[in-house]
């Protein structure tokens, strides 16, 4: 099993929306998900449980509401084809997931135990509880980079959100969890290649915002290399 050092799998994690259809051998499968479960939690709940779908049927269910969800959240604009911008070139491959979505091998669901955040005061807890977010995503993370250092494609999609009681009705998803992404998985059509960012140095403030210039050290203060 060949692999990439995990600053190349950062630097060239995509989002890779074109996959083939071949199927994912289980023990890629089951890496991707292990690494997944070594993720931090809060006070290690490790409040992560996953529903991974392959068969046709249940594809196809998922197809056709993400891909009615799509329409809903952004309409049936389709970008000029002479549009060779950054954008049009998402939106394109964007659609060609929501189209082809029923054909990707393995749609992953991600899901997380409801927690209430301490924050919220115990009189303002009504209905359902939301996700621990917090301690879903750094497992989301460690899911998308290990299916980079294994040469497949994933991206993270939340358009599960326009469907989420069908979803767990379809699933019999306990509604002590909540569905928080769903991350279709193949072996890319395309190439890896370096992401496109802002510099970090762009984003970072020290000690107050706006104060991008890593300030002096103060007078006699010493600082150890």
């Amino acid at each position: 099993m060949s692999t990439i050092s995990l600053f190349e799998a950062m630097n060239t994690l995509r989002s890779m929306r074109r996959l083939k259809p071949d199927p994912i051998p289980l023990e890629l499968l089951r890496t991707v998900l292990d690494a997944g479960t070594k993720a931090p939690s809060g006070q290690n709940t490790q409040p992560w449980a996953f529903v991974v779908v392959q068969n046709p049927q249940e594809k196809q269910f998922l197809q056709e509401h993400y891909y009615s969800g799509m329409i809903r959240r952004f309409g049936l604009v389709r970008p000029a084809p002479e549009d060779r911008s950054q954008q049009a070139k998402i939106t394109r491959a964007a659609l060609h997931l929501a189209e082809h979505l029923h054909e990707v091998p393995v749609l992953l669901l991600v899901c997380g135990k409801r927690d209430w955040p301490a924050v919220v005061p115990k009189h303002e807890r009504v209905g359902l509880a939301p996700p621990s977010y917090g301690s879903i995503y750094p497992c989301v993370q460690n899911i998308l980079l290990a299916c980079r250092g294994l040469g497949l494609g994933a991206t993270l999609t939340t358009m599960h959100q326009f469907f989420q009681e069908e979803l767990h009705e379809r699933f019999g998803i306990p509604k002590e969890y909540g569905v928080v992404v769903m991350i279709p998985i193949g072996f890319p059509e395309g190439k890896f290649g370096p992401v496109s960012r802002k510099p970090a140095a762009q984003v970072t403030h020290f000690d107050h915002w706006g104060q991008q210039a890593l300030p002096e050290p103060s007078a006699g203060v010493k600082h150890e290399a």
